[in-house]
């Protein structure tokens, strides 16, 4: 086990449902990512299975996306690699880290043979996630054409992933439903639609789309065979589920 160090960097990870979890980072590379041998697990379907590490150089961490599907943020700024600052923000799906750093001591270098020293996964869920009572606006889905199980969906969680699998908000129905098509996800008082991993091509409003799209009231989104109109209404209190 590696030897905890007060000089360590740290990972403050907020949940889009409001906890906060620290993490020390006691090695590198430090993986994070939606499959379970990452350091740190993301359930998610915006985050790809293996999303993005830090690694250090020296005394210096650097952040690097590992090709993932929606991106790495630092800052709200797109990065393939990034030398980390304290308090940078980092944005990976629908999740924030914030990194604090310390330049009092490198941390404990990786064994050979590309092994990982930790004391376990720490796993961060999103899938738990109830009604949203005290936002201002909830966003409506309405189907114009398709295959689909609903004419509407309202969308009350934080993400809502479109697709045929059991979990899917927006669920496509037929015999080529495709099980992840896109995911829609709450991003303070607004939504952001952005691909899976499945690589399904998504338009908006006749224009492909490129990376995510903070969607609009009226915005009309085509992806695997279904067209549905993004709208915005007034949130209705309700209780919080359970």
């Amino acid at each position: 086990m590696s030897r905890k160090s007060s000089a360590s960097p740290t990972l403050l990870v907020k949940v889009p449902q409001g906890g906060t979890k620290e993490l020390e980072l006691l090695h590198t590379p430090f993986t994070i990512g939606r499959k379970a041998d990452n350091d740190l697990c993301l359930e998610d379907v915006a985050v790809s299975g293996h999303h993005a590490r830090i690694v250090q150089v020296q005394e210096v961490m650097f952040l690097e996306d590992l090709r993932s599907t929606n991106g790495t943020f630092v800052n709200e700024q797109k990065i393939d690699r990034r030398q980390l600052q304290d308090a940078d923000s980092i944005r990976i799906g629908a999740h924030r880290l914030i990194f604090r750093g310390n330049q009092l001591a490198p941390l404990d270098s990786p064994p050979s043979g590309n092994q990982l020293v930790t004391d376990k996964t720490v796993v961060v869920s999103t899938s738990c996630v109830g009604e949203r009572p005290t936002a201002q606006k909830v966003g409506l889905v309405e189907i114009l054409s398709g295959k689909t199980s609903q004419s509407q969906y309202r969308l009350t969680k934080h993400v809502s992933l479109i697709g045929a699998q059991d979990d899917a908000v927006i669920t496509l129905t037929g015999w080529f439903a495709p099980k992840t098509a896109a995911v829609i996800s709450r991003r303070g008082d607004g939504y952001v639609v952005s691909p899976t991993e499945s690589g399904k091509r998504i338009q908006i409003n006749g224009r492909p789309l490129q990376g995510e799209h903070l969607l609009l009231n009226g915005d009309v989104v085509e992806v695997a065979g279904i067209t549905m109109r993004f709208l915005e209404q007034p949130a209705i209190k309700t209780a919080a589920a359970h």
